[in-house]
């Protein structure tokens, strides 16, 4: 194995000795009567001898400033009886935020994937010592009051807030209590009093990870445009690009499946358009070295844009398995829905078969508004003076129904909500449709595990 050093021991130490960290006592009173109080410092008892020399100033005749508290491993043996199985190996999926180098932020797209695999970590007890050196039995019972009562029976330690650490959470067990070192009777020489606690603490010390990053190719997609003329094959050489030119692309995936998506359920097609419970989604993942989903992270993308390569304006939903092998349940992301450039419909009617107050529709009042699939018929419920053809949406301005959109002139396009369903509807420009359904040819869904 080649070296390696990860400070597991001494992350240990270091966060056991947080934990004396904040302690004071009371050293009496000022002059207006306020009490005073000193912060008594932890440090690790096991320090270098120059470091120790320069501490008592090169001279052994200095005293330690007390009080304080000394901390320190006194022991460390191997657990047998937590030991698990030693060649065991977990592996882990990691998925990264993809990063804007231009913002130089993280974008709500999946960027990279890793996969680390984790070896199990070999159990140890460790035994920790903290010695109370104070110099009057007033300070030794203010630091064991403060101490003794924190530990019933164990106090938790963390040495890492990685997530996929399995081994950064131990504890500390108060396990003995020495109360003095001195003997009776006392003498005069002896000026400072130590008392000692020991900890018990069990800990793991974990072999090296391996990181490894996904480098599999799902989709290889090649852009093709044409050039009529040398000025345009000049201009694609300089810039890698010709401005109004006839774009194709062909797109590689696995198996160039297709996707077709309605309501709540994503069902896999084949490249010629058919679906049977033969295709299983199970089986799709497995091609990519994946068992399954994980659900509330893995996602479906539907391409909404031209470009295969492009993601602007992708909707997301993360899924989980349907009641079939070949279906998914998708839970929609709304906040990836395109932006609504209409204000919301009621609903959906033919205004010849159903009129306001009608029993069906509730009765007109300002504000309410229809997307109609047929002529407003004159007179009648609707006015002396109707308003609106097929695919329009009308509105009622509090004396009369009027055109809201006109399709007839409208070529961009559009997006509004159906209120009764609660489905984003598209107007393509020549007919409306719903906003995310439809079957997504290969290159124009994405499923991140």
């Amino acid at each position: 194995m080649n070296y390696f050093y990860d400070e597991q021991i001494r992350k240990y130490i270091l966060q056991f000795i947080r934990l004396f960290g904040g302690f004071a006592v009371k050293m009496g009173q000022n002059e207006v009567g306020e009490d005073i109080f000193q912060r008594v410092p932890a440090r690790y008892g096991d320090i270098d001898r120059q470091v120790a020399h320069i501490i008592k100033e090169n001279s052994e005749n200095t005293i330690p400033t007390i009080p304080f508290l000394s901390c320190y491993v006194t022991d460390l043996s191997m657990n047998a009886d937590r030991r698990r199985n030693p060649t065991f190996e977990d592996t882990v999926a990691v998925y990264e935020k993809k990063y804007d180098e231009e913002t130089r932020a993280y974008t709500s797209e999946l960027g990279n994937r890793y996969s680390i695999e984790r070896s199990m970590p070999v159990p140890y007890d460790m035994t920790m010592q903290v010695d109370l050196w104070t110099s009057s039995t007033e300070q030794k019972l203010q630091l064991m009051e403060q101490i003794l009562v924190l530990y019933n029976p164990s106090l938790n330690i963390y040495t890492s807030d990685n997530p996929f650490d399995w081994s950064s959470l131990s504890y500390v067990e108060l396990s003995d209590v020495t109360w003095s070192n001195r003997t009776v009777p006392v003498g005069t020489e002896d000026e400072i009093d130590v008392s000692s606690l020991t900890f018990d603490v069990p800990i793991h010390i974990s072999p090296p990870a391996n990181l490894r990053r996904q480098t599999l190719i799902h989709t290889i997609i090649t852009q093709l445009m044409e050039a009529d003329s040398p000025t345009e094959l000049a201009e694609f050489e300089s810039t890698g690009t010709i401005a109004n030119a006839t774009k194709q692309w062909i797109v590689v995936t696995h198996n160039d499946y297709q996707l077709r998506f309605v309501g709540s359920t994503a069902t896999l097609y084949t490249e010629q358009g058919s679906t049977s419970t033969d295709l299983k989604w199970s089986d799709l993942f497995k091609a990519y070295g994946e068992d399954g989903i994980n659900i509330g992270i893995s996602q479906l993308r539907l391409r909404k844009s031209t470009d295969p390569g492009s993601t602007a304006g992708d909707v997301i939903g993360t899924i989980q398995y349907g009641s079939n092998a070949n279906e998914l349940t998708v839970t929609l992301d709304n906040d990836t829905l395109p932006a609504n450039t209409e204000t919301a419909i009621i609903g959906i009617i033919n205004p010849t078969l159903s009129y306001p107050d009608d029993g069906t529709l509730f009765e007109a009042s300002s504000g309410q508004r229809y997307l109609i699939t047929d002529t407003v018929p004159t007179g009648g419920a609707w006015g002396g003076t109707p308003a609106g053809n097929k695919d329009d949406i009308i509105e009622y301005n509090g004396g009369a129904w009027v055109v809201s959109l006109d399709t007839s002139v409208t070529t961009d396009t559009k997006y509004v909500v159906n209120l009764t369903t609660s489905v984003q509807l598209e107007w393509t420009g020549s007919e409306w449709i719903n906003s995310y359904e439809g079957t997504f040819n290969a290159g124009f869904w994405r499923i991140f595990l």
